[in-house]
C-alpha cells in the first residue's frame, strides 16, 4: 500500500484496507472533491486462513444528506445497487431488484423501532414464503 501525501488519506486508505470500507469521497459544497480514496473492486477475503474461507462481495454504501450532496454521482465508483435505503422523518425505506424484474419495497416507521438491518433481516423469510414465490411467477407472466 503506497502511503498518501496526508494523515486523513492514510486514514481512509488503512480502513479500506482493512475492508471496512470500500471507498470514501469527500466533496465541498459545489460537488467538488477534495479526497477520494477507493478500494480494489471485486470482493474480498474473509480472513487470515489458508484461502479456504468464503468470499465476501464488496458492497459500496451511499449515503445522500443535507441540502448539498454529490452533483455527480459518476464521480464514485458504484456497481449495480442490491438495494437503496431511503429515510424521511418517520419513513424507512428499503428496495431491492428481485429476479424477474419485480422490485421489493419494504417500508417501516423509526418510531416503531424499525431501521434499514431490521428490514433488510427480514428479505430472506419473505423469500421463502409460497406466497412470495407464486407473486414472482405472476410479475414473469405479466412480463413475458
Amino acid at each position: 500500500m503506497d502511503a498518501p501525501g496526508t494523515a486523513v488519506e492514510q486514514y481512509f486508505n488503512q480502513l479500506i484496507h482493512m475492508r471496512l470500507l470500500t471507498q470514501v469521497v469527500v466533496s465541498d459544497k459545489q460537488g467538488n472533491t477534495i479526497l477520494a480514496c477507493f478500494g480494489t473492486p471485486g470482493t474480498a477475503g474473509g480472513g487470515s486462513g489458508g484461502g479456504q474461507e468464503d468470499e465476501l462481495p464488496m458492497e459500496s454504501n451511499v449515503v445522500v444528506s443535507g441540502a448539498r450532496y454529490f452533483q455527480n454521482l459518476e464521480q464514485l465508483r458504484l456497481g449495480i445497487p442490491t438495494c437503496v435505503t431511503a429515510q424521511y422523518h418517520d419513513a424507512v425505506v428499503v428496495q431491492r431488484m428481485e429476479s424477474g424484474g419485480a422490485i421489493l419495497t419494504l417500508i417501516g416507521s423509526r418510531a416503531k423501532g424499525h431501521f434499514t438491518g431490521g428490514l433488510l433481516s427480514l428479505v430472506p423469510q419473505i423469500h421463502s414464503t409460497a406466497v412470495y414465490a407464486e407473486l414472482l411467477e405472476k410479475v414473469e407472466e405479466c412480463t413475458q
